[in-house]
């Protein structure tokens, strides 16, 4: 190989090593965006945001190395085996295809209101949610924005426990109320008895809730929590700008998006607060546990990484598959989960894609070990 050629070669290799270490950087920042509160270091949220298109580039600098077999390929596998938690908790590819039925039937769901405002512009959303619901015969089921009217159309407490084999629930409003007379919170169906309820409210919002509720599974007491986290309320032209942010990480041109940025640190900074009360309050529980609900953070982000230091599992972690997105207006935010307790163990994972929501439904099967 003459000189010329090798000199062009060992320019492209400087290249692509500046810009593996920008990824680099990039996963070690978003390893202290998931271990430290977000309070001065708050835009280190938008990095750990980013992290499964991090992911990626890293993966395709392995490809590039192992080609071109140099020391760098061992630098890359360490930086992702330093946090292997965050590989499994962001893609996962699950072999074993198989309809596994075993064990509890968990689902969650953020139902935005069942289209109480009609964004979807079609009449029949809020009863095909409903219907879906209907047919995936959950043993618990957790809906966050439940919206239960009063009027003469339809209630969606009746309508649910009418449909379903689920017969006792929960429910909470949360601090904002849409009307005095209608209802909108959090909503816990179960097929098994309740023997105890209650909510653990968060001072630092209106619109954030989790509640937990015991219900009796094989004479074992089970608690289930509920929860939905602090949103941003951003509307379209936010997330517009917020899509922008995370695609380019620059935080720099704040004209046009300096509210987005105001409530997305004030988001950060909510959850972070809501997440270590929730955490506390799952660490002092005697029980096994599950946990579902909308985080609206991602697996990378301190609040996720709080919540399950509280000794739980993952069930997309451990029987998902793909990337698990859940949130419609970003293509690879997982931002709804159920995770659970060591009392349990998840075969099988699954998000659903049907849109009548803003999010997607999950549910996952969850074994009781012996």
């Amino acid at each position: 190989m003459n000189s010329k050629r090798l000199k062009k070669r060992d320019v492209v290799d400087r290249l692509v090593m500046f810009l593996n270490l920008i990824a680099l950087a990039a996963l070690s920042a978003t390893y202290i965006a998931g271990s430290i509160v977000p309070n001065a270091l708050w835009p280190l949220g938008f990095v750990a945001m980013a992290y499964p298109v991090t992911l990626v580039f890293t993966l395709l600098f392995i490809v590039y190395w192992l080609f071109r077999r140099k020391w760098f390929l061992f630098l890359n596998i360490s930086f992702l085996v330093l946090k292997w938690d965050y590989v499994q908790a962001t893609v996962k590819f699950n072999l074993d295809d198989s309809e596994a039925k075993e064990g509890i039937k968990v689902m969650t769901y953020n139902v935005r209101l069942f289209d109480h405002y009609n964004w979807s512009n079609d009449q029949s959303t809020s009863f095909k949610a409903q219907e879906f619901i209907f047919g995936q015969r959950s043993d618990i089921i957790c809906i966050q924005e439940f919206y239960n009217r009063k009027g003469e159309k339809f209630r969606a407490m009746d309508t649910l426990l009418s449909s379903n084999r689920v017969k006792h629930f929960h429910s909470e409003n949360y601090k904002s109320k849409l009307k005095s007379n209608d209802f909108w919170g959090l909503a816990t169906l179960s097929a098994y008895p309740i023997i105890n309820k209650g909510q653990i409210p968060f001072v630092n919002s209106e619109s954030a809730l989790a509640i937990f509720t015991d219900v009796v599974i094989e004479s074992d007491t089970v608690r289930i929590y509920n929860v939905h986290l602090q949103s941003i309320h951003l509307g379209n032209e936010g997330y517009a700008v917020l899509d922008e942010i995370i695609a380019t990480q620059d935080l720099e041109d704040v004209n046009r998006g300096k509210i987005v940025l105001r409530r997305m640190k004030s988001g950060f900074q909510k959850r972070a607060e809501q997440a270590e009360i929730l955490a506390t309050h799952i660490e002092q529980c005697p029980f096994a546990v599950i946990l579902c609900g909308d985080f609206n953070d991602v697996p990378t982000s301190y609040t996720y990484q709080t919540i399950v230091s509280a000794g739980l599992q993952d069930a997309f972690s451990k029987a998902g598959t793909g990337f698990g997105a859940t949130y419609v207006r970003v293509p690879f935010f997982r931002i709804d989960n159920i995770l659970y307790s060591k009392e349990f163990v998840a075969n099988r994972h699954t998000v659903h894609p049907y849109a009548m929501s803003d999010h997607l439904a999950v549910t996952a099967n969850l074994k009781q070990k012996d």
